[in-house]
């Protein structure tokens, strides 16, 4: 049983930001020790991020950054930073 109450949904309220099609995501793997899936409980917690273009960011373009487990599907809510231009 998942901790979370709306457990395969991705939906906060706001229209899904458009990923930029040049951006390729990154991530890179949560040095913390505390860090570990709150789903599974596997420690090898990801930092995600990837440019994405969305209206209610000023400029219209962000820097949308969460944590992810690779061994379930579980992901935090994701941050959305304004940037100057896609290209930033």
């Amino acid at each position: 049983m998942s901790v979370y109450p709306n457990e395969g949904q991705r939906e906060y309220g706001l229209d899904q930001p458009e990923t930029i099609e040049e951006e390729t995501p990154k991530a890179k793997l949560v040095e913390d020790a505390a860090a570990f899936c709150p789903n599974c409980g596997c420690t090898a917690i990801h930092e995600c991020s990837v440019k994405v273009k969305h209206p209610i960011v000023v400029g219209g373009f962000g820097q949308a950054t969460w944590l992810g487990c690779p061994a379930c599907p579980w992901a935090s809510q994701a941050v959305i930073v304004g940037i100057a231009k896609a290209g930033a």
